[in-house]
């Protein structure tokens, strides 16, 4: 067996005592295999080491460690750091992670995202040793304030498979592009990444060292469950055999019945005591299959966490919550609160929470020790910039490794007793197909088993397309980026972004990809419409033209770019203000405004729970 390399034995990389008995405590006294690999043979712990670092990885096999042991490294040596997460929650949680950790060694940690502001001039000012920033928020001082990151030497963007996101990618796209042409000789940047399809595309893409790895922590058993029986094989074997469990009995089962095959089959997990993470499409499936679950299981209630949840603050979900805690289930989505998440993630953590539906909310950042993942959907609800046409994906192959492995999460307890073995045979987890019907068992097998046994690390390697309505606010955001004629961004639209817009070499623009998203326009004379957009931009003084025809944006322009305003929105108000007469605008007429407006339109509807009478 190959010996995993221990935590106490970075004091050999100048990781003081005090950092090592935390990183111990809170994790294990082992590095994992991606993690030894990252310090011998990346640099993550040399504090003068500039390449960039793109760390591809499974859902759960230690790669966020990776990029907090690169950061504390940089904070020990008088560097600051920031740290980039797609969505408020997980930004919030990694700031309680870091603060949790390391405030008490004197790290000055730092939070901004659009509802938190109370931090900003600390970062404008380097007033900080850790920022932890939201993507967009980012986005905006790479824009408002450009000298920020003068002190920075290391920043990690997490999740990056993000970028394959047709509403989170173009931003994540234009973050890296800013970074990398900023030209700051010693910013390094560190991107984790759970396995993701264009993987091929974003290596020739992004200007990095590569450190890929497709072993899970703990042994995954994947399988079918079909007449009552798991048929699985195990992911970390180099040849895949066939082995079996039971469940339950073929004739607690009607045949074509979906839920009696998730009702069965939560019922022997819960009888092991094992807590199992559901998916489902939406929310309302997963608030509809937890009150299902709950009405037919006997298990044990949630009661402290009853007790707590109480105690809190009336909303829409807390009472439906309440009637699942009494039998230890829960539902997991975008409608409950801050603290009713936080509630649940505590309990499932202290196992009071043993089956929580969710949706795919749960496949980025969060770690929670599931036991057992059941996947009984094939498609997963996405949504593009405009809301009114969110629609949903077909699964794809990485999308159920990324899910499957939020199962057999090593936990602390557990990691003590790996001692000198790289996996601790006692431990794995279930990654689980409800086979209901045979059709349904052919399909599972052609999604992904064969798949699996053929050729289960294949990426593709294409171009992403997103169509673009907006043709002016595009406009804007690319006078933005590069200064350019107006003729050259004719071209780059017509050749949908095939020719590069920044000055680069003959032989790069005939080698390289510009860009790793492109986006096209169903308009008929785009040339003509280019123009009227490129002169309404001049006359509201959002461009301007020098005497070589050269285009760059005001202050104004790059201000609207930074916060991600749609120019008609910016029109719609401007128009609207010089228009109105001046005196006291009431709220109410304010929100009817923006209600009006292009942004305001597209505007999801609220999820502000409403309080109970």
């Amino acid at each position: 067996m190959t010996k995993l390399m221990k935590i106490k034995s970075l004091k050999n990389y100048g990781i003081p005592s005090y950092i090592l008995n935390i990183w111990e405590k809170h994790y294990s006294p082992y590095l994992l295999p991606v993690q030894e690999d990252a310090v011998i043979n990346y640099g993550i712990l040399d504090d003068k080491e500039s390449k960039n670092l793109l760390v591809i990885a499974p859902t759960s096999s230690g790669k966020t460690f990776i990029g907090e042991m690169a950061a504390i490294t940089q904070v020990t040596h008088l560097h600051k750091i920031i740290y980039l997460a797609p969505f408020r929650s997980l930004t919030e949680e990694k700031y309680r992670h870091f603060k949790n950790l390391y405030s008490s060694c004197g790290v000055d940690i730092v939070i901004s995202t659009r509802d938190r502001r109370e931090d900003d001039h600390y970062i404008i000012q380097g007033d900080y040793k850790m920022a932890v920033l939201v993507y967009e928020k980012f986005h905006y001082f790479l824009w408002k304030y450009p000298e920020f990151l003068a002190e920075v030497s290391l920043v990690i963007i997490d999740e990056m498979q993000m970028i394959n996101h047709p509403k989170w990618g173009p931003l994540l796209e234009d973050v890296i592009e800013q970074l990398l042409k900023k030209d700051l000789i010693n910013l390094r940047i560190i991107a984790l990444s759970a396995l993701l399809e264009n993987q091929e595309a974003l290596l020739k893409w992004f200007p990095a060292q590569a450190l890929i790895s497709y072993q899970y922590p703990v042994e995954l058993r994947k399988g079918i469950v079909r007449d009552g029986i798991f048929k699985y094989i195990t992911s970390n074997k180099k040849k895949h055999t066939y082995r079996r469990e039971i469940f339950f009995q073929p004739e607690t089962v009607c045949n074509n019945c979906f839920e009696d095959y998730l009702l069965e089959t939560v019922r022997y997990l819960v009888n092991q005591g094992e807590p199992t993470l559901i998916f489902f499409a939406t929310d309302a499936e997963t608030r509809k299959w937890a009150k299902c679950l709950a009405s037919q299981l006997n298990s044990p209630a949630a009661s402290t966490a009853i007790k707590e949840l109480r105690g809190m603050e009336e909303t829409s979900s807390r009472d439906e919550l309440l009637e699942l805690f009494e039998k230890g289930i829960a539902y997991y989505n975008q409608d409950l609160s801050w603290e009713e998440r936080n509630l649940i993630e505590i309990y499932l953590k202290q196992g009071e929470i043993k089956i929580i539906c969710s949706t795919t909310i749960l496949t980025t950042g969060i770690n929670l020790p599931f036991k057992n993942v059941i996947i009984p959907l094939d498609k997963m609800h996405n949504d593009d910039e405009d809301y009114r046409h969110c629609y949903q994906n077909g699964l794809t192959f990485t999308d159920i490794e990324n899910m499957g492995g939020r199962a057999g999460r090593l936990n602390r307890k557990n990691r003590r007793k790996e001692q000198n073995s790289i996996q601790n045979k006692e431990e794995f987890g279930r990654v689980i197909f409800l086979a209901y019907s045979l059709l349904s068992e052919t399909i599972y097998q052609n999604l992904y088993f064969n798949l699996h046994q053929h050729n289960n690390h294949k990426m593709l390697t294409k171009r992403l397309v997103k169509k673009e309505k907006d043709l002016l606010t595009f406009l804007l955001r690319l006078v933005v980026k590069y200064r350019s004629r107006p003729e050259k961004i004719k071209k780059y639209l017509k050749e949908k972004g095939l020719i590069a817009l920044r000055n680069q070499s003959k032989s790069e623009e005939k080698n390289c990809l510009f860009s790793y998203w492109q986006f096209i326009f169903d308009k008929e004379n785009l040339e003509e419409e280019i123009d009227n957009c490129l002169n309404s931009l001049k006359e509201n003084k959002l461009i301007r033209e020098d005497k070589k025809g050269i285009l760059s944006p005001t202050a104004r322009g790059i201000l609207i770019t930074a916060k991600r305003i749609k120019v008609e929105t910016y029109l719609f108000l401007k128009t609207w203000m010089k228009s109105s007469k001046k005196g006291e605008i009431s709220d109410l007429e304010i929100l009817f405004l923006l209600s009006l407006s292009q942004d305001g339109k597209e505007l999801p509807p609220s999820r502000t729970k409403a309080r109970t009478p």
